[in-house]
């Protein structure tokens, strides 16, 4: 069992939102504290290999899923609200078919409880090549190694996102926050489908799935796998929004969440 690094804004009724791939707590600051004015306690921990989390051997959902159960008991929270965006979505959908009676409604941001094609050239796997390759040590500023994501991945957008990951250490040379080599090893299974917890199907959590409009991660193809495993839920698609969908439409995003969350209150 390992303790997750985790931030904590607002006070009230728990609320879990986890990051994606290669993200970190600090993403979801601004739509965490615009949550937080409709009266929750909204917990952001950084997951597993990721932000200031414990780097581990392992990165499969099934280990992020425990975490996330160890975290609940370790913050004495029973029953909590949950969302969780790509890899965050993911492994929230576990958390809601494996322990369903620690979650009261969960909101999954483009993401489907389905296989998606990873091979070498696929978004995630070319980042990753990227950053491998890169060693922070090697250079003397943080404008230096900025420069190299963003000649790799060739976007400003992008390279400024995956560049919060670098860090600096006591003895002032820079290192990656990410733990590269298992994230690279456990991409497949990142990247699979939901098979193996047929026999948790149906969960009963209320769901909300929100899309980018913009976005190919969620598509009409993925109806039937969305009913078969939450079949109390619906989709809401945001435009003029692609996969980061609370980043490019936060107010929208806050707006629609806070929304179905208060709908699901009893008091």
């Amino acid at each position: 069992m390992i303790k997750l690094f985790s931030r904590k804004i607002g006070t009230g009724e728990p609320l879990l939102i986890l990051h994606g791939l290669f993200g970190m707590s600090d993403n979801w600051l601004t739509v965490g504290r615009g949550l937080a004015q409709y009266g929750f306690c909204v917990h952001l921990p950084d997951l597993r290999n990721h932000g200031r989390s414990p780097h581990m051997d392992t990165h499969a959902f099934s280990d992020m899923c425990d975490d996330l159960h160890a975290y609940l008991d370790q913050e004495e929270i029973e029953k909590v609200r949950v969302i969780g965006h790509s890899m965050g979505g993911k492994t929230a959908m576990h958390l809601g078919l494996q322990h369903p009676e620690r979650v009261t409604a969960m909101v999954v941001v483009d993401i489907a409880p389905a296989t998606y094609c990873c091979h070498e050239k696929s978004f995630h796997a070319v980042i990753l090549d990227t950053l491998i390759n890169i060693d922070p040590a090697g250079y003397k500023t943080h404008g230096e190694i900025m420069a190299e994501i963003e000649k790799g991945v060739k976007s400003r957008a992008l390279a400024m996102f995956l560049g919060k990951n670098i860090r600096r250490n006591s003895d002032g040379h820079y290192l990656w926050r990410l733990n590269l080599p298992v994230l690279k090893t456990y991409l497949p299974a990142l990247y699979a489908g939901f098979e193996d917890l047929e026999s948790h199907a149906p969960s009963p959590v209320k769901t909300l799935f929100i899309k980018g409009n913009n976005s190919d991660y969620l598509q009409p193809i993925h109806e039937p796998l969305r009913e078969q495993f939450f079949p109390d839920s619906r989709v809401i698609g945001i435009d003029n929004a692609g996969h980061w969908v609370h980043a490019e439409q936060p107010t929208e995003f806050v707006e629609i969440v806070a929304a179905f969350l208060a709908a699901g209150r009893t008091g």
